[in-house]
């Protein structure tokens, strides 16, 4: 009996159990797994069915875990895994979940780089560096975010982009003199990997077109 344990006691938990075992330890384990094998309080098990019980359950509880943010909104295969890396699940069940998902196209890296993309070029617009770094900052592999952004990038017009960008801010650099303004918008564009060619053509459309300043910009 010396490598039996007994569950002296079972308590609830969010979404799982605690069992507390004789030897004055406890063991995390999911509903499903407890009514799968209709463990109760007094039950004697073995330490090697634990550690296969135990792996099972962390297995069901990651899955749900994933579930659960997936519902909500989509994920990268790289941000799941830093969601279960900050709720001490190991390695091996990370990546046995997550590969689980992408069978299921319940996750798509190609297909959230995209959309990532294309809500940042319809909301708030950025050049090809900041659009990289942002999917990278997602935990998209460099190659990939290179292969999305510059397809999406494909038929667009860095001018054009640079001016809506500039539009829905502009009024905000009124307040400032002719240059100290376009130091600002400059800035604000570079900031989003628009070059200063681009950065340059929307300001001095801008300008000429709603007439905000008296003065012709400089060339």
């Amino acid at each position: 009996m010396k490598d039996k344990l007994k569950i002296i006691g079972i308590s609830k938990k969010p979404g799982c159990c605690q069992i507390d075992l004789s030897n004055d330890e406890q063991a995390i384990l999911s509903w499903e797994i407890l009514n799968k094998y209709q463990i109760k309080k007094g039950f004697e098990i073995s330490i090697e069915f634990l550690t296969e019980i135990k792996a099972e359950s962390d297995f069901i509880r990651a899955e749900n875990y994933c579930s659960y943010l997936l519902a909500r909104r989509e994920y990268s295969s790289g941000m799941l895994k830093n969601k279960l890396f900050g709720k001490k699940y190991d390695a091996e069940i990370s990546n046995a979940v997550i590969s689980k998902l992408k069978r299921a196209k319940l996750v798509d890296d190609n297909r959230f780089a995209q959309l990532a993309v294309e809500t940042i070029l319809r909301n708030k617009p950025a050049g090809r560096s900041y659009l990289i770094a942002y999917l990278k900052s997602k935990y998209i592999p460099r190659d990939l975010a290179e292969t999305v952004v510059d397809k999406l990038l494909e038929d667009v017009d860095e001018k054009e982009l640079a001016e809506r960008v500039l539009k829905s801010r502009f009024r905000q650099y009124l307040k400032f003199d002719l240059e100290t303004a376009r130091r600002k918008a400059y800035n604000y564009l570079s900031r989003r990997a628009i070059s200063y060619g681009a950065s340059k053509f929307a300001f001095e459309k801008i300008c000429k077109e709603e007439k905000l300043y008296n003065e012709e910009p400089d060339d």
